[in-house]
């Protein structure tokens, strides 16, 4: 039988690669073959921007992108003030002064800021119309008097931000972000003409917001079950609603939300779990003066969408042990309350237990981190203005600690009016962005949940490779003591998602089981491509410098 390196797989003749018998390799052999290991299992840090493909024949595709990179000749078109990249009605844009990842409220705020300022901006963003999660389709929105009766509320501002940001930038829309050279060569792929881009910007700016925090259970993983959020997705994008009774479990102003919204459209809300005992913390009350003070009508807003909520009678409190039963899909939810065993009969579990800053990026990038205790997540680390530890690279909005729209709006501005400064040129004056007394007494309020609080060990943990718990307890007690060590024994994090998924929750079971702080444990390193891509996209590269 071959050995193969840490970053090859030398399959034996016949075998694919994906059944080798040492794909699955864990405890002290696989990690002893990593030579040059960093402290976490991982290789150094100067093998991190390799993307080496496997083929089905178990050749090693190598598709590095700083070492062979093409000419740079492809980007994006100008199409006018108003176009996109998708209009193709100019030139061919070689490089920018300014590139922006993420258009919500920061992305827009900051693209508004630096071209006005007279710096040429590209923002690329992954779906179909600027807007980010919380004003996601917003210009479709509200054009449909429906949606806009029930969702209007939450897009206060939208209309205007994404109006002055076409004015002022151009959009590449529907495409992802796929790698970044360490001279700010960005790699990008456009989702919808399937080719892949390279652009070389004096400054990047990451706005990738933030992703609902995944809360794991038995059965969280059936059809049928999903986050909160998911369900205002869909709302947003297309107005499509559950077709019956929803039970929501969880907390968080997310989930008083989305249960005003779908009742707004219609949909029956057969009961809300609430996680949360009945009465706020003690921490949580030392907060609250700070939160008036700070922004008084958020405080109404979240009292008033709380006490809605719970005077339904539809509402448990504090409680334990949730389950989705079914056979194939889930047909009940199962928990206890108030001593009790309580089942009730649904199609449709939404669960939330708040959000936490997207990282993806910014771990690709190699920025360091900090770990926020009232969070219970990492965020980049990043100066007043939003600078992060690598050069001409700033972070703003939610990606950089979760704080809101509107604060994350005033970041995205702020962030931008000192790229200009670093870039050599005078921006419009402007506001600096609040306090976070609000978000503090939110965090104190709604403290996350520990990682196991639901789990069992035949729980799901990685969903893309099939790890549970126990798995992960298990490598643990044999001596992987960090997610990457565990990463190669378990193969969790190792899936299409790239830990986007269970990296948070990883870190957080690891630090739990070995007694350590989640800032000591570390998170899982992230390789590119970013996103999953074929290889014949990678091909597009090369026919699009040609054109």
């Amino acid at each position: 039988m071959q050995r193969y390196r840490h970053d090859r797989l030398r399959p034996r003749r016949g075998v694919p690669a994906r059944d080798h018998p040492r794909r699955r390799q864990t405890g002290r052999g696989a990690r002893g073959r990593q030579r040059g290991a960093g402290a976490d299992g991982e290789r150094p840090s100067h093998h991190r921007h390799r993307a080496d493909a496997l083929l089905p024949h178990g050749r090693v595709l190598r598709l590095p992108l700083h070492h062979r990179r093409p000419s740079v000749r492809a980007g994006v078109h100008d199409a006018g003030a108003r176009g996109t990249v998708g209009d193709h009605g100019g030139r061919v844009v070689k490089a920018v002064d300014v590139l922006i990842v993420g258009a919500g409220p920061a992305g827009l705020s900051a693209a508004a800021v630096t071209g006005a300022a007279g710096l040429s901006t590209l923002v690329i963003d992954e779906q179909a119309a600027p807007g980010g999660q919380i004003w996601r389709a917003a210009e479709a929105v509200g054009a449909d008097p429906v949606r806009h009766a029930a969702l209007g509320s939450s897009y206060r501002g939208a209309m205007a931000a994404i109006a002055i940001a076409r004015q002022h930038a151009r959009f590449a829309t529907e495409s992802e972000v796929v790698d970044v050279s360490p001279d700010r060569d960005v790699l990008w792929f456009d989702k919808t003409a399937r080719t892949l881009h390279q652009t070389r910007a004096r400054a990047i700016l990451v706005a990738t917001g933030a992703m609902e925090r995944p809360v794991p259970f038995p059965g969280w993983t059936l059809p049928g079950v999903t986050g909160v959020g998911a369900l205002q997705i869909a709302l947003k994008q297309g107005g499509m609603v559950p077709d019956g009774p929803v039970v929501l479990a969880g907390q968080g102003p997310l989930l008083l939300l989305v249960a005003q919204q779908l009742a707004a459209f219609g949909v029956p809300i057969a009961a809300t779990l609430d996680v949360a005992s009945a009465f706020p913390s003690r921490t949580a009350l030392g907060a609250l003066p700070g939160a008036i003070g700070a922004d008084p009508g958020l405080v109404a807003k979240g009292a008033a969408l709380a006490a809605r909520r719970f005077l339904s009678g539809s509402a448990y409190r504090d409680i334990r042990d949730l389950e989705a039963v079914g056979a194939g899909r889930i047909e009940a939810v199962r928990f206890r309350a108030a001593g009790e065993t309580v089942t009730i009969p649904t199609t449709r579990l939404a669960v939330h237990d708040g959000v936490i800053p997207n990282t993806q990026l910014t771990r690709l990038l190699g920025l360091a981190h900090r770990w926020i205790d009232g969070q219970a997540a990492f965020a980049p680390q990043v100066d007043a203005d939003g600078l992060s530890s690598r050069e001409n690279v700033w972070v703003a909005g939610d990606g950089a600690g979760i704080g809101g729209a509107e604060r994350a709006a005033a970041q995205g501005a702020a962030t931008a009016r000192a790229i200009c400064r670093a870039l050599g040129t005078i921006p419009a004056a402007g506001d600096a962005p609040r306090g976070t007394g609000a978000r503090t007494f939110v965090d104190r309020l709604y403290a996350p949940l520990p990682v196991s609080h639901f789990a069992a060990d035949d729980t799901l943990l990685c969903r893309c490779e099939s790890v549970t718990f126990g798995d992960v307890r298990r490598v643990i007690a044999d001596g992987a003591t960090g997610p990457n060590r565990v990463k190669t024994a378990t193969r969790c994090g190792m899936g299409p998602c790239q830990g986007r998924i269970c990296g948070a929750n990883l870190t957080r079971l690891v630090a739990e089981e070995t007694g350590r702080a989640p800032r000591d444990v570390g998170a899982l390193r992230i390789r590119p491509p970013l996103k999953p891509l074929l290889l014949a996209d990678y091909a597009t590269l090369a026919a699009t410098d040609s054109a």
